[in-house]
């Protein structure tokens, strides 16, 4: 079977060894275009096709113009296209189901080493990637369910807003991670204890009270409270009860935050840890910034 980093090698190539901008320079000239039947129009500086459909009695043309501005988020479309097809073809080489399921393991492995790396990137393509990514993901997932029931990978598909328990607003996968990564830089989670699935998992899933591994806090009730308080905007149901409902938030003596704790931190400590606090709106702000509209 193909290596499944070599089924991958467009995004390997744009993140490891080339660059975002490299491939978005690449506009004249475009293999993966031109191997798609369009040609490039140097007078108005796009790519056109022109296909043929038959369309009840007499066939038509119709013409598609791919212009700069369009390019990348097609190229990565084609780019995807293909990379489905060359997994079908290396799956359907083989007749072993334990063969065929560790190639999509491995394949789902690469796409995790692919989306930590674009996650750390600062480019302004790079929720594009992360969802083009994250669709691979989804797809091969629809598609393959019968050879591999499930894989870790499977968490960056962040549940619907309606189906969450804090009610999430359209948040991508890189909003947690930001999330995560702010969390144990301010000191209110130990990033050794809480591991990034398990905090992910608190604020994404369904079902928090079922959650083995829950998020304990070190910091005081008021530090906590101001920081849980400050994420109200992200979610459509993150409130002080719902948070003690959901049963999955310990303060720093291992026992789950109620909605009179949040309360009374939040009404005694209004004057105080005012250089905490700004850190906190500070990074929050940052936050909303990116990843609210």
């Amino acid at each position: 079977m193909q290596s499944s980093s070599t089924v991958l090698s467009f995004y390997f190539d744009m993140l490891f060894v080339n660059s975002i901008n490299a491939v978005k320079s690449s506009f004249i000239g475009n293999q993966t275009l031109i191997n798609n039947g369009y040609s490039y129009i140097p007078e108005y500086e796009q790519y056109e096709k022109e296909q043929l459909f038959e369309d009840g009695v007499s066939p038509v043309f119709v013409s598609d113009y791919i212009e700069r501005e369009q390019f990348f988020e097609r190229l990565l479309n084609f780019e995807n296209t293909s990379i489905y097809k060359n997994i079908e073809a290396e799956i359907l080489k083989s007749l072993d189901e334990k063969e065929k399921a560790t190639y999509l393991t491995n394949v789902f492995n690469d796409i995790k080493v692919l989306l930590k790396r674009v996650l750390k990137l600062d480019d302004d393509e790079v929720r594009l990637i992360e969802d083009k990514l994250i669709e691979i993901i989804s797809n091969l997932k629809d598609r393959y369910s019968s050879i591999i029931l499930y894989h870790n990978a499977y968490s960056y598909l962040i549940k619907e807003t309606d189906i969450t328990f804090f009610k999430n607003k359209d948040l991508k996968y890189s909003f947690y991670t930001d999330l995560y990564e702010i969390a144990y830089s301010l000191y209110l989670i130990d990033d050794v204890e809480t591991e990034e699935r398990d905090f992910i998992n608190a604020f994404s899933t369904d079902k928090p009270q079922v959650l083995e591994n829950k998020i304990r806090f070190t910091q005081s009730n008021y530090i906590v409270a101001y920081f849980l308080e400050a994420l109200k905007p992200f979610f459509n149901g993150f409130t002080r009860v719902a948070i003690e409902n959901s049963n999955v938030f310990l303060n720093k003596q291992n026992k789950p935050f109620t909605s009179k704790d949040l309360d009374t931190a939040m009404s005694r400590g209004k004057d105080k840890n005012i250089e905490e606090k700004t850190k906190i709106d500070s990074l929050i702000s940052e936050l909303k910034n990116k990843h609210l509209e």
